[in-house]
C-alpha cells in the first residue's frame, strides 16, 4: 500500500526530490503533480489533453503518472511542469520544481 510522502504537506514552494531511489523517483513526482494540479484547480483530463493526449485516454494517463502506474517521460514530465506553470531543473541525483 503506498502512502503520500512528506512532499505532500509542504507548501507549494519550490520542492527538491532526491533522485537515490529510481523506484521511488516516479512516486514523488507523481504525488508532486496530483498536489499541484490539484492546487491549480485543473482536472487530470483537462491537463492531459493541455499536454498533447488524446481525449480518450487524457484523463487515464495522468492517473497512471499521478499512482506510479507507468512512467512519465521525461519530455512529458517538461509538457506537465510548463501547464503548471513550474520549471524543472535536474542537477546531479536531485531534481528541482521551482513554480514560476
Amino acid at each position: 500500500m503506498k502512502t503520500k510522502n512528506s512532499y505532500a504537506s509542504q507548501p507549494m514552494g519550490t520542492r527538491i526530490i532526491k533522485v537515490d531511489d529510481r523506484k521511488e523517483i516516479n512516486n514523488k513526482i507523481g504525488y508532486f503533480i496530483k498536489d499541484l494540479r490539484e492546487s491549480r484547480g485543473i482536472s487530470q483530463h483537462d491537463l492531459g489533453t493541455a499536454i498533447g493526449l488524446s481525449e480518450d485516454i487524457a484523463q487515464q494517463h495522468i492517473y497512471k503518472y499521478e499512482h506510479s502506474i507507468i512512467r512519465i517521460p521525461v519530455d512529458i514530465a517538461f509538457k506537465i511542469a510548463k501547464r503548471l506553470n513550474v520549471d524543472i531543473i535536474v542537477n546531479g541525483d536531485n531534481m528541482i520544481f521551482i513554480p514560476r
